[in-house]
């Protein structure tokens, strides 16, 4: 059955996994997703800003972060390609321009990134042929140089680091119980607000893999009480909201027969004054007779 997109909202499970894969410098970047360019109905998917731009990123996806980074996420469903990559080098110069004292910075200051969990091979060999260099620096990650304004960085996540970048992994339609072990493993360790975030990528990993998790949970008891002890909080709060609601809805049957119960008794009460009418009106016509 073809899956419907509108069900996965891969965008918020990018900016979740990114979230995830930078926590150790959570404190030196703000995110804004789908950040819509000033006066205009275009938008970025994600924009990345580093508080000080001398610090550096730990995760390799980040060593490259200057100021301001603008990333591109294609999910599994869709393809990066050659307009796709120019619309991006289009709102980022955008972006520069809008900015107050865009003066006050340098083309050094702004980075491209592309996020696609397959090889975008069509796009590479098109660069390629623009005098456009691709290399690649560790696994999954490619820098493209030469003809471009803006340090530019293409992460293809089949590819990275299941060790660096476990999260980002995990937005795919391909799932394995590398992907699934690493949520189970890394969600408990999680403080309190990264735990929403954990949730967000599991939801949006076990609605893309649905038979794969099913057959997991069937067919491995610890990796079925593992999920299940994963979404306990989920859960508990599933059957609280049903028990509120049940609770109300015992409320409004309780009213609806106390109020039968009043209407019953009022057709009694008019029944036997209606009989008394009845008689005296008899009555009545007997004394006239």
């Amino acid at each position: 059955m073809k899956e419907k997109r509108s069900r996965i909202n891969w965008h918020e499970g990018f900016v979740s996994a990114m979230k995830l894969d930078l926590m150790e410098n959570a404190d030196d970047l703000q995110y804004s997703q789908e950040y819509y360019l000033p006066g205009r109905h275009q938008r970025i998917d994600l924009l990345i800003i580093k508080n000080e731009n001398l610090v550096r990123i730990r995760n390799p996806i980040g060593t490259s972060f200057s100021k301001y980074n603008i990333c591109e996420y294609k999910s599994p469903n869709d393809s990066l390609t050659y307009g796709d990559f120019f619309k991006t080098l289009a709102y980022t110069g955008l972006f520069l321009d809008e900015r107050e004292n865009h003066g006050n910075y340098k083309t050094s200051d702004y980075t491209m990134t592309f996020v696609k969990e397959s090889h975008p091979y069509k796009l590479f060999r098109r660069l390629t042929v623009d005098g456009i260099n691709i290399t690649p620096t560790v696994p999954g990650i490619y820098s493209l140089e030469n003809r471009l304004p803006f340090a530019t960085q293409v992460l293809v996540t089949s590819e990275i680091s299941d060790i660096e970048c476990p999260w980002l992994r995990c937005l795919t339609k391909r799932g394995t119980r590398q992907n699934l072990e690493n949520i189970i493993a890394k969600t408990p360790t999680l403080t309190k607000s990264y735990k929403g975030e954990a949730d967000t990528i599991m939801d949006i990993f076990t609605s893309a893999n649905r038979t794969f998790v099913k057959y997991e949970k069937e067919n491995d008891p610890d990796m079925c009480k593992a999920v299940n002890e994963l979404f306990a909080d989920e859960i508990n709060a599933m059957k609280a909201e049903i028990a509120d609601k049940d609770s109300i809805i015992a409320g409004k049957d309780s009213l609806i027969a106390d109020k039968d119960s009043l209407i019953a008794d009022k057709d009694a009460i008019i029944a036997q004054l209606q009989a008394k009418l009845d008689e005296y009106a008899k009555m009545a016509a007997t004394q006239q007779s």
